[in-house]
């Protein structure tokens, strides 16, 4: 912060020349620079504001700035709410206290440490240490950082320390971070959670935090420590680890396991919306004959393509798994058992036209089918057994055709 700058709110405008005159009868000179709200002040400068030009975005950095609220009618209640809420001092307009408190903050610049403190003995401790770490008051200003935490977000320690973290990150990162540590400072303890941070450089990265609060003698939450741990690759793996077991490795469908969260999510939303929900289990026909003549990796070359196939065929609301050798599942959401019967028929009639090459041999497939239209109060395993029946019943009737279930 340069000491001879003031940032001052619009309603100060015409009281600041009578301000400036009396500062430089005591020999400072001063830069006068308005503002309309605080975030136009850099982090750390010296603000003069009218509390009528207060707002609420303002009020979160209030802290991370040497604040002093200029109000028309001081009291200690008033003054102690804005103090409690970060700001330095406040004042009535003509209060000539003000004129003794800034001389005195002008004062203080201009002395320069001589000798190491405690604090920087803290400093080399914690530099020491890989993982980023980083302690704010309990205003939420940053008051400490070591080296792994200014290299993790790209920022030198003085564009962290004294800093909100609404001067560092964008806002609806920053209301995440800032909902957590009200949050810790209101139960005390330990915390841990997971968000995304953005560099300096635009990269969004996933952090690990875990925070505690510190006290006073009292045993008032005056701050919070916290250490972060990057989880964007082990987050990653673990999204492809998740996906692999929801996915059929031959096909690249979903498997069984996808159909199950995926069906009882589906019948979730149906007891709420009431909406339509069908279910086809198809099977190919004859498909060991497939195997016998080309093979185990022609088998496994005919299911990819007829995977893909029907894929292609399908509504943006219709979700296709392979739950078996060569069985199917499609999944319907808002169709009746009518619509879903008339779906299934047409990929049956379809299918049985559209030409497979497999060993640069073009071959014709055909598929059998159970339809039935799901509803609340018939439990998943009963509907499951009556569609494989109409499935059964499908081959049963010669195969290339669709059977539904009647309820």
């Amino acid at each position: 912060m340069i000491p001879s700058i003031l940032y001052f709110s619009p309603q100060l405008a015409s009281w600041k020349t009578q301000l400036n005159t009396k500062l430089q009868a005591h020999g400072h000179t001063v830069e006068w620079l308005p503002i309309q709200q605080i975030k136009q002040s850099p982090a750390l400068s010296l603000v003069l504001i009218a509390e009528n030009d207060i707002s609420a975005e303002d009020i979160l950095l209030i802290p991370s700035r040497k604040t002093i609220v200029i109000v028309d009618e001081w009291s200690l209640e008033v003054s102690a709410k804005w103090i409690n809420r970060g700001a330095d001092n406040c004042f009535a307009h003509h209060d000539e206290h003000l004129i003794s408190w800034l001389l005195s903050e002008f004062s203080k610049f201009a002395l320069t440490r001589t000798r190491k403190t405690d604090d920087d003995v803290l400093q080399v401790i914690i530099d020491a240490i890989p993982a980023p770490i980083f302690f704010k008051d309990q205003h939420h200003i940053y008051r400490g950082c070591n080296t792994a935490f200014c290299e993790f977000i790209g920022r030198p320690r003085d564009e962290v320390v004294g800093h909100s973290v609404y001067d560092i990150a964008p806002k609806h990162l920053a209301d995440i971070y800032y909902e957590a540590d009200c949050e810790l400072l209101a139960k005390g303890g330990t915390q841990r959670y997971e968000a995304e941070v953005r560099f300096c450089n635009g990269s969004l990265h996933e952090m690990e935090f875990n925070k505690a609060v510190f006290t006073n003698a009292g045993g008032q939450a005056i701050g919070q420590v916290g250490v972060m741990l990057e989880v964007t690759e082990r987050n990653e793996l673990i999204r492809k680890l998740d996906k692999a077991t929801r996915t059929d490795p031959l096909t690249g469908m979903s498997n069984r396991r996808e159909f199950n969260l995926t069906i009882q999510e589906a019948l979730n939303e149906q007891k709420s919306s009431e909406q339509k929900l069908s279910l086809m289990t198809l099977d190919i026909d004859f498909f060991k004959q497939i195997n016998d003549r080309f093979g185990h990796g022609g088998g496994d070359r005919t299911l990819q393509l007829i995977a893909s196939w029907l894929q292609s065929q399908l509504h943006e609301t219709d979700h296709a798994f392979r739950v078996g050798g060569e069985e199917f599942y499609i999944l319907m959401r808002g169709k009746s058992i009518k619509s879903a019967l008339g779906m299934a028929e047409s990929l049956c009639k379809h299918m049985a036209t559209t030409p497979f090459m497999i060993n640069h041999k073009s071959i014709y497939i055909t598929f059998s089918a159970g339809v039935i239209e799901l509803t609340p109060n018939l439990p998943l395993d009963d509907a499951l057994e009556m569609v494989d029946k109409a499935l059964y019943e499908a081959k049963s009737n010669g195969r290339n055709c669709v059977c539904h279930v009647f309820q």
